[in-house]
């Protein structure tokens, strides 16, 4: 009887502790339900902001006065670099001088790029469309032509950088060279414009800052001239060139134009994926 009577209160026991047992793994199979569910949630949420992207990169927003404004502006703005660069025949300080004059002439009209590498840096964080970033380029290839011919009128020549064939590890070195200072130059200029990440919210200083990260990208680069700037390279050499009837001081210009875009195009990927990353968290 004893043996009964204690089968009996055991048994209610077990079942309580299997039906626990039972709870906890149905408990952890929907907490890891809910897991899945959140991971899945997240993986569409980034395939939504990928493709926003996108669309944002091959649609274009902005209305056709804009892009006209944009168009003229930016001209004037390169055209006016353009001019300053060769009557500063190469001194780093009034080439910083006289892109703080472009940024302050034309900065609140269209950003005052002034550079194709900056506004492919802006599209690669797709703060302009791929359309815009071509007017863009239009604008300052075009400005950085117009600059050369009014230099050539009115100081009577016109001065280019330019890179001599050498050794394949100088040609390296080169491009190198002006990717790194490209790379200083954006990277500079998203810290700045971007609010979450600007140093001042004064204009002017916000424009010095700017210009001061040419100087700095410059001295990173003197070998080449430190262009920086592929509407440079590519308006005034082809400018000098047609002056002395000398092509062949375009053979290296590529140096000047995937150099420039190489080093933007890691400055927009290093501010997003790192240095915003690694920015304190608020509380």
């Amino acid at each position: 009887m004893s043996e009964d009577r204690l089968l009996q209160e055991e048994v209610p026991y077990l079942q309580s502790i299997q039906y626990t047992q039972q709870k906890q793994n149905q408990g952890n199979f929907d907490e890891h339900q809910f897991e899945v569910q959140d991971n899945e949630k997240d993986e569409l949420i980034r395939k939504i902001e990928a493709l926003e992207s996108k669309l944002k990169n091959t649609i274009d927003d902005k209305p056709y006065s804009e892009l006209i404004r944009i168009l003229i502006w930016e001209a004037l703005g390169t055209a006016f670099f353009a001019y300053g660069i060769v009557c500063s025949r190469g001194n780093d300080v009034m080439l910083s001088v006289y892109l703080f004059g472009a940024i302050f002439l034309i900065g609140k009209i269209t950003g005052g790029h002034v550079n194709p590498a900056v506004s492919m840096s802006f599209y690669s964080l797709n703060e302009i469309s791929a359309f815009t970033m071509r007017i863009y380029w239009a604008a300052q290839v075009g400005g950085a032509i117009a600059g050369a011919l009014a230099a050539f009128v009115i100081v009577g020549r016109v001065t280019s950088p330019y890179i001599e064939t050498q050794p394949i590890q100088w040609m390296v070195a080169d491009f190198c060279g002006e990717a790194l200072g490209t790379f200083v130059f954006c990277l500079f200029i998203h810290i700045q414009v971007h609010p979450q990440t600007q140093l001042t919210e004064n204009k002017l200083i916000g424009i010095g800052i700017i210009a001061t990260a040419l100087y700095f990208g410059r001295i990173l680069t003197y070998h080449t001239g430190g262009c920086l700037n592929p509407a440079m390279g590519v308006g005034l050499g082809i400018f000098e060139s047609l002056q002395d009837g000398n092509w062949d001081r375009l053979i290296n210009i590529w140096i000047y134009i995937f150099g420039p875009f190489s080093g933007a195009s890691l400055a927009s990927e290093f501010y997003r994926s790192v240095y915003v990353g690694l920015l304190p968290k608020k509380q």
